[in-house]
């Protein structure tokens, strides 16, 4: 479609310049004709295009054009990953305002970094590393990893930033 609108304005462009070229008198109409009558072929170009296809249509022999359709398997494939994902943001999130709530830090001050692994297709969470920063810095380490290894049942790190 580029092409066509492309050979279009460039034969458009030709006509003018030959418009304006030409010798004035009674040769000029026959120019105009001729470059009219090359505009109009170049505008009725693609109808050479749509009347094979429209014949096969009003045969009955028209075919709508094959579709590469992903197999059901990917689309399921897809929706776990999609799921996945989800639930383990909403995990790490729930785990950090459940942190929050319990050693009164502020959402700014603490970050959750978890590590997954999967088992008999399930994840489960392998290992926290709690991000303290701010104020955060002051609370007892020890207490957080503590509370999340009695929670998760996984190892717990703290870390300072």
């Amino acid at each position: 479609m580029q092409t066509y609108f492309l050979a279009l304005i460039s034969t458009a462009f030709l006509a003018a310049l030959v418009g304006l070229l030409a010798p004035g008198g009674g040769l000029a109409k026959y120019i105009k004709l001729l470059t009219s009558l090359l505009l109009l072929c170049v505008l009725l170009s693609p109808i050479q295009d749509a009347i094979p296809a429209l014949q096969a249509f009003l045969n009955g022999e028209w075919e709508l054009p094959e579709l590469d359709l992903p197999n059901e398997d990917s689309y399921k494939e897809e929706l776990n990953q999609a799921l996945e994902g989800a639930s383990t943001l909403y995990f790490t999130q729930m785990l950090t305002q459940t942190l929050q709530a319990e050693f009164s830090i502020d959402a700014e001050d603490l970050r959750c970094d978890v590590r997954w692994s999967t088992e008999n297709e399930a994840l489960r969470p392998t290992r926290v590393t709690v991000i303290l920063s701010g104020r955060a810095i002051w609370k007892d380490p020890e207490a957080i990893e503590r509370f999340v290894k009695e929670l998760l049942e996984c190892d717990c790190v703290c870390a300072i930033e």
